[in-house]
């Protein structure tokens, strides 16, 4: 009853910070704007696939971790859980979706540590990823070397036992707390990279394809942005949703890319609400999903 009055809070509270951010930043002004409805529904198409994948390899990842439960419950406590990102923290989707799943069959630790397992393999195929981009359009560059120095670091503390209990370690001494984060071996990682894998690559056309309808004359070296900016705006821990830093990145790829600053701009701050409508997707097929 406890898991389910606190997963109904962090529901009602993630709706709640996403209209606010939404009408801050401004996000949801887009008159003016011209698209080509073919690239656009197609990139839709890819988007909301990306999400219905994400939602398959959580069930995997769940499995994995000997919790059985239907592809439908699966999609269910992630698909609620999905605009928990906007609440400050960054932990709110894993903690959400693990404690959702889990109900009162499951234990919830194992769930979460399921949970954050993927979201630490998530982040470390995107930044793997995004090399493509940065290799063609930053090669002698600080930025570069500090997203390769950041790759090396997730790579050492996801797969070093080592580099994993001394990081516990020092996050005590400093913040007197303990970090209880799980053990991840490259071997039983490889099945579950495959799935994230498959998600990723949609998403990465998507977004070519969501930029071709604002700019015909963009490369589909554009796709590979999206990892980048995803995952460095997913590890700016103060920053709800990555809000800002995304677009950022987005942006500044771009205008390397040859893509106007106006242009650029444009795309990159709409792709927010491109986005989110993949989010209210798997939001409402989930809210079907959990009443039958």
């Amino acid at each position: 009853m406890k898991r389910k009055l606190f997963f109904n809070i962090l529901l009602y509270l993630s709706l709640i910070f996403l209209v606010v951010f939404l009408y801050k930043s401004n996000y949801l002004n887009v008159k003016g704007l011209k698209f080509n409805y073919l690239y656009l529904i197609l990139s839709l198409v890819f988007l909301w696939t990306g999400f219905y994948l994400s939602t398959v390899s959580w069930w995997f990842v769940l499995k994995k971790h000997k919790i059985i439960v239907s592809k439908k419950i699966a999609l269910s406590s992630h698909g609620l859980s999905v605009f928990a990102k906007y609440i400050p923290g960054k932990i709110w989707v894993i903690l959400g979706r693990g404690v959702k799943v889990a109900g009162e069959k499951y234990s919830a630790k194992t769930s979460t540590y399921a949970s954050l397992k993927e979201q630490l393999l998530y982040v470390w195929l995107g930044l793997l990823i995004s090399i493509i981009p940065l290799f063609i359009y930053r090669k002698t560059d600080l930025f570069l070397l500090g997203v390769f120095i950041i790759f090396i670091g997730i790579t050492f503390f996801n797969f070093s036992d080592k580099v994993r209990i001394f990081t516990i370690k020092a996050v005590k001494k400093v913040f007197k707390k303990e970090l209880d984060v799980p053990h991840i071996s490259f071997k039983e990682s490889l099945n579950i990279l495959v799935y994230i894998f498959f998600y990723w690559i949609a998403w990465i056309i998507a977004f070519w394809l969501f930029s071709l309808s604002i700019y015909p004359e963009t490369s589909i070296n554009i796709g590979f942005v999206f990892p980048l900016s995803v995952t460095l705006g997913l590890l700016a821990v103060i920053v709800p949703g990555g809000i800002g830093v995304r677009e950022g990145i987005m942006a500044t790829f771009m205008i390397l890319m040859g893509i106007p600053v106006e242009t650029a701009t444009t795309i990159s701050v709409i792709s927010r609400l491109w986005f989110i409508s993949g989010e209210l997707f798997i939001f409402l097929l989930a809210m079907i999903f959990n009443k039958n």
